[in-house]
């Protein structure tokens, strides 16, 4: 029975419900169970963006536990794409770690590299630490997996260094045996080389005894096991081989009692090699062979190459030619098989990549020819709205913005007041200095109007020198005496930096807008005021009232 259906109700949880089962499944090593969860969710007719991209982090790492690297690369990159267009740099570093996990298994390093550095520099931007301590964990192993030890202890001790500031024993643990772990690799790279490892040997025993003791005082018997399982590997190498043996033994009571069946097999084949170290021949050659026989071992390809080049081994130093080199066949023939299945891996991986790519790249061309089309439309509806030589707005923005404007002010909401402004005399400033000064004039008469209304106020320029300004939210009082200010500006400015000689004013008439009055009827008012100032000597505002004009102020 799946654990995330309700039998007796028929009805699936949540989508938020199964992506927390999926997280309870990996923290419990249920990862088969935890892809299914996760592609439930992704399933989902209800499913967010958002839900949908965090059930392809989950499944990431599902698949990446089941060796199904392909899926795992896969359902990375389209999370990881999500994650980078919201900005998401938690999530961003915790996927970057779990794909630099699938291209170190599959000896893709330099494409580990790139993600552990992407995780790095998300996990730092973000200021979260424990994203930080994973991302350093993962940067060790992929310099290890490199070649490059020293670089790979360095960030296991960095790794360490946050562990220990985090107080929680999961990633204590976690850091004190991965760097044992570098430390047994870098030793295995000496050995290698027949150079002395015993220092960076002891330095793995340290670490490692550390890592058993915290996990028993956890109470965490997979990281007990693992520790164990590790210490007989470092004993061994040390000759210490009684010890060896008591880890061996404790961790195999642990790994059956629990069903870590790939931590017991890794067991049993060192126990064998203790064995074969205390000479017993006979007895570790039989002990090989069965574990070779046990089916459950075709899961361990590593393994079963080194249960063969032991048997090599043994047989050749006994004189067993022919078994030797039987195994010895065996040996290149499982070598061969799994150079053969990393490369298909790799290519398929490195196809999926560069087609995630493509495809990105084809998505962000649309968007920029979407945001360059919206652009120019944008541009095109402008100049369509703008008066050209001033670029103030023009009439048929004026029949655009004035309806929603009306339609506010006379539902009460705010009051609405318009200002017709018109040059004085201005035909004399084009007979006498030209058209190109009387442009000049308007341009500067455009700028002078921006600087007395705000962001939703309107300035139109409705004819040749004559121009509307409409006030959102502003009263009469208000309007006029803005219009005022804009008058005294006019007869302040220093015109005859234009053209030798020239002076300009104008004249204004404003009008409120009254209840359920129509725009001509308004505009209209505002007009005759206009006209009253112009009869009354220009240069002023008058103010219209319902049924008559006043001026004001000049």
């Amino acid at each position: 029975m799946r654990p995330d259906i309700d039998v007796d109700q028929h009805v699936v949880t949540s989508v938020d419900t199964l992506l927390e089962c999926s997280r309870r499944s990996s923290e419990d090593g249920q990862h088969r169970l935890g892809a299914e969860q996760s592609e439930d969710a992704l399933a989902s007719p209800t499913a967010t963006a958002l839900q949908r991209a965090q059930a392809r982090e989950l499944l990431t790492l599902h698949r990446l536990r089941l060796g199904d690297y392909q899926a795992c690369v896969q359902q990375g990159l389209l999370a990881l794409e999500y994650f980078t267009e919201t900005g998401d740099l938690l999530a961003q570093s915790n996927v970057h770690c779990t794909l630099a996990l699938a291209f170190t298994d599959t000896s893709l390093n330099e494409t580990a590299l790139r993600h552990v550095l992407g995780a790095l520099g998300a996990a730092r931007a973000c200021g979260n630490p424990v994203a930080e301590f994973w991302a350093l964990s993962r940067s060790s192993l992929v310099h290890g997996a490199m070649g490059d030890a020293a670089r790979s202890v360095d960030l296991g001790t960095q790794a360490l260094a946050v562990a220990q500031t985090l107080n929680d024993q999961e990633t204590s643990f976690v850091a004190l045996n991965n760097l044992g772990d570098t430390y047994l690799v870098m030793s295995q790279a000496l050995q290698a080389h027949d150079e002395d490892a015993t220092e960076p040997l002891n330095e793995a025993l340290t670490l490692m005894r550390a890592a058993a003791a915290l996990a028993q005082e956890q109470g965490n018997p997979f990281n007990e096991a693992l520790a164990r399982t590790n210490l007989v590997s470092i004993l061994i190498k040390l000759g210490q081989h009684d010890e060896a043996r008591e880890h061996g033994r404790l961790g195999k009571i642990l790994s059956r009692a629990h069903g870590y069946r790939s931590l017991e097999i890794d067991i049993d084949a060192q126990l064998a090699e203790l064995v074969r170290a205390a000479g017993r021949f006979a007895e570790a050659t039989s002990m090989m062979e069965a574990q070779l026989a046990d089916p459950d071992i075709e899961e361990e390809p590593k393994l079963i190459a080194k249960l063969h080049r032991s048997l090599y081994e043994m047989h050749k130093a006994g004189g067993r030619f022919d078994k030797a080199l039987g195994h010895h066949e065996q040996l290149h023939a499982v070598l061969l098989r799994t150079t053969v299945q990393t490369a298909g891996l790799q290519s398929q991986m490195l196809i999926n990549t560069i087609e995630m790519e493509h495809a990105r790249h084809e998505l962000e061309r649309s968007q920029l020819e979407a945001k360059m089309a919206r652009l120019r439309a944008e541009e095109l509806d402008a100049q369509a709205h703008t008066d050209p030589l001033t670029r103030l707005s023009n009439r048929r923005a004026l029949d655009r913005e004035l309806p929603w404007m009306m339609g506010l002010a006379q539902t009460g909401v705010q009051p609405l007041c318009a200002a017709m402004i018109d040059f004085d005399h201005f035909k004399q400033v084009n007979d006498r200095f030209g058209h190109g000064i009387g442009d000049e004039v308007l341009t500067t008469m455009a700028s002078m109007l921006r600087t007395i209304t705000r962001g939703t106020d309107l300035a139109v320029r409705v004819g040749g020198e004559e121009f509307l300004l409409v006030f959102s939210d502003t009263g009469l009082d208000e309007a006029a005496q803005a219009c005022e200010r804009l008058l005294a500006s006019v007869r302040s400015f220093p015109w005859e930096t234009l053209a030798a000689g020239l002076a300009c004013t104008v004249s204004v008439g404003v009008a409120a807008l009254e209840p359920h009055e129509t725009v001509s009827a308004w505009l209209a008012r505002a007009d005759a005021a206009l006209y009253t100032a112009k009869h009354a000597g220009r240069d002023q505002v008058t103010v219209a009232a319902p049924d008559r004009a006043a001026p004001v102020g000049s």
